[in-house]
């Protein structure tokens, strides 16, 4: 009986909770959740930031062994060296832009 009682009593304040604002509760609900993704786009774009710079520093240093080990090889394989550090600039951009 006491938990009928507490359940009654939360219903009958519920509508002041919700309205407390005076604002129109569907608009009240729209702004939270469209700041909740906002904040996890925010998150995922930032997991993205750290990987394209952690890959992109491994990328300059695999390049730099391939270039003391072996020159040719990196004369062979350049326009795809480049075409990759071209699209490792770009995710950071895109991703560096998605964050703030």
């Amino acid at each position: 009986m006491e938990k009928l009682k507490n359940f009654l009593l939360f219903l009958s304040v519920l509508p002041f909770t919700l309205f407390a604002r005076g604002g129109n509760i569907a608009n009240t609900i729209a702004q939270n959740a469209n700041s909740q993704i906002e904040e996890a786009g925010k998150s995922v774009a930032s997991v993205i930031n750290t990987l394209s710079i952690t890959m992109g520093v491994l990328w300059i240093v695999i390049l730099l062994l391939m270039a003391f080990f072996n020159i040719e090889a990196l004369k062979n394989n350049a326009k795809m060296i480049f075409g990759a550090l071209v699209i490792i600039g770009i995710v950071y951009g895109l991703s560096a832009a998605a964050m703030s």
